[in-house]
């Protein structure tokens, strides 16, 4: 009785502070509220009217564009999740097919990970952790995950991380031999969040949250991307209970703090929420918007509507595929769409030589059967 009287006051706190809010900065959408003495900010998404082109430049400090390796073994369908490190490009391919392991370079080293349903092998992943220090990738399977799998960068199966608690979508990671979970619970059994070991023995969990426990259909989905360092956690919840709020997972408090809420005016869209280290991000969803997507300044609280142009490779908009996590900025395109979008940019009458010349000879190197290409960066 105490777990669900104390999870209603915070949800009606909440409620209200949003409600009655009206501090704004100038020119800004968002606003900035107190919860529980944390500021969280409220993006509006119904005030939103500006559509602004972003640079790429703004985001990440230097872009990297990567042709991956064409070969019968490097070839995949289309990019799903990615994991960058210092030497290592890790390929989660949508469809049932192994992790591509690359270089850094797009050199395709090999596959990691075999389809099926026997030992280390899987049919759908949800997740892929790239841990170079470690000699490591971690695989979390997609619904009714009882363990992580584990492959060692030489291809070898290693003993998989049994999962406590039985996982339907989840988030994870693995540092220092603890095992951090963000889940997608459809009951009180499981905890949205917690801590074990490797080995299997919990460290702590929270405290059942009754707002976040969703339906079992699998039609919401989680994401996480720690771009800012802290333990992200947002839940797109299909007839969820509350507004969408992107979540840190306090791990020395084992807390978990509101830190951005995406709100509508009516209740006829939603959204997928996600964290740059500079920016908040609302993908929406419904009529209205048909897949516009919102981005909020953490500093500033301006918001607006945008698109991305890469500045870098002639200022053409990235349109499709791109993801960012651990603080790398990703996006990916097929040789024919690139083809396509260095070809308008070549038709542009005010394209300086240097930019004119480099997009030519880049243009040149491209074949539409070839693998897709990475553009990737730091982000600041």
């Amino acid at each position: 009785m105490k777990r669900s009287i104390l999870t209603s006051i915070l949800i009606i706190t909440i409620l209200a502070v949003f409600s009655q809010c009206k501090t704004r900065q100038e020119g800004s959408h968002a606003t900035l509220v107190g919860v529980d003495g944390n500021d969280v900010i409220n993006c509006n998404i119904s005030e939103v009217t500006d559509t602004i082109d972003i640079p790429l430049s703004e985001i990440i400090k230097k872009c990297e564009m990567i042709p991956l390796e064409t070969n019968d073994s490097s070839l995949f369908k289309s990019v799903y999740h990615v994991g960058i490190s210092e030497n290592y490009i890790a390929i989660h391919s949508r469809g049932q097919m192994p992790i591509k392991l690359f270089s850094r370079q797009g050199k395709f080293i090999r596959n990691i990970g075999t389809i099926g349903r026997g030992p280390g092998e899987f049919t759908s992943l949800y997740g892929i952790q790239l841990d170079e220090p470690a000699n490591r990738v971690y695989l979390t399977p997609f619904a009714n995950a009882e363990k992580i799998i584990v492959y060692n960068l030489e291809g070898e199966n290693l003993s998989p991380i049994p999962l406590i608690y039985k996982q339907t979508k989840c988030k994870v990671y693995i540092e220092n031999d603890v095992v951090t979970v963000l889940s997608m619970p459809f009951s009180d059994e499981i905890p949205v969040a917690y801590q074990q070991t490797v080995g299997g023995e919990l460290i702590q969990k929270l405290p059942v949250i009754d707002h976040l426990i969703l339906k079992p259909d699998f039609s919401s989905e989680i994401s996480s991307s720690r771009n800012a360092g802290a333990y992200d956690l947002f839940i797109l919840a299909f007839g969820g209970k509350s507004l969408d709020t992107l979540y840190y997972y306090n791990t020395e408090k084992n807390k978990l703090i509101p830190k951005y809420v995406a709100s509508f005016s009516d209740k006829k869209h939603g959204s997928w929420t996600y964290e740059w280290r500079s920016h908040f991000l609302s993908w929406i969803f419904g009529d209205k918007y048909k897949g516009s997507k919102v981005i909020v300044d953490k500093k500033t609280l301006k918001s607006d509507f945008f698109k991305i142009k890469n500045d870098y490779y002639g200022d053409f908009e990235i349109k499709k595929f791109y993801m960012s996590n651990s603080g790398m900025f990703i996006s990916a395109i097929s040789p024919f769409e690139l083809i396509t979008e260095f070809k308008t940019v070549l038709a542009k009458s005010d394209l300086d030589a240097k930019a004119r010349k480099k997009i030519e000879a880049l243009q040149k190197t491209l074949s539409e059967n070839d693998n897709e290409i990475l553009f990737i960066g730091e982000m600041k």
